[in-house]
């Protein structure tokens, strides 16, 4: 792994002071109260795709039309800024202590996990050669602290899909089919997903359909950010999603 030196030597200079405002910040995330407030945290969603809804509707018309797949799906935040560029810092540009930031919020925010198992999803080895590390791993580690096991090689991506921002969400189903494979016996665990953001909810349904054929009892996702709607779309929010 190939570690962001002038990341480490800003975070030596600037110990304990916010991301965002550079005030001090209480350990262990690196956010002050004011701008933690003011990041853009999910409304309330739907409990399987975590879609945002109008108030009172208790599931998207998606889910009450067809199964899903995934037993829950969490997400932290809107993808919008600052949480879209700390996530595409991170990804493209190797800012590995965001992946610490982010995966200590969705840490805080989630159960005790007395055991229970976190799958990171996996990248193709292709893609995690050219970056050096799964985002997706470096934001679960953080779990580990609330007692979750972290799996990173029970599921391996044994396709390689092509970048998924790229493609409408009909195609980016048919470009996820058969992309995983699971490498150990999985019957009646409660399996968690974790991602650093989820669009059309085509690569965690992906992986959840091969889980499920295993013989998990429940798969959940846990991610970061959710990408809007078209009608809720902002500048960028389809910007860097890719695995």
């Amino acid at each position: 792994m190939v570690y962001n030196w002038l990341e480490i030597a800003r975070q030596a200079v600037f110990p304990g002071y916010c991301e965002l405002c550079r005030g001090k910040a209480p350990a262990p995330v690196p956010l002050c109260d004011g701008c933690r407030q003011e990041l853009p945290w999910l409304p309330p969603a739907c409990p399987t795709c975590a879609t945002p809804l109008p108030k009172g509707r208790p599931h998207c018309p998606r889910c009450l039309a067809h199964a899903p797949l995934l037993d829950a799906c969490q997400a932290l935040f809107d993808y919008a800024a600052p949480v879209d560029g700390w996530i595409r810092a991170l990804k493209f540009h190797g800012r590995l202590s965001l992946a610490t930031l982010l995966g200590r919020m969705l840490a805080a925010r989630m159960p005790d996990g007395n055991g229970a198992t976190v799958i990171p999803v996996p990248l193709h080895p292709v893609r995690l050669r050219q970056r050096g590390f799964n985002q997706a791993l470096e934001i679960a580690r953080p779990l580990k602290a609330r007692g979750y096991r972290i799996d990173n090689r029970c599921c391996v991506r044994s396709r390689a899909t092509g970048a998924q921002s790229r493609l409408t969400a009909a195609t980016r189903r048919e470009n996820m089919a058969d992309a995983f494979e699971v490498r150990r016996d999985v019957h009646g665990e409660r399996l968690i997903l974790v991602d650093d953001v989820v669009t059309t909810g085509a690569t965690l349904d992906a992986l959840a359909r091969v889980l499920r054929c295993a013989g998990a009892q429940r798969v959940e996702a846990w991610v970061v950010a959710r990408t809007p709607p078209p009608r809720r779309a902002q500048r960028g929010s389809g910007q860097g999603v890719d695995r």
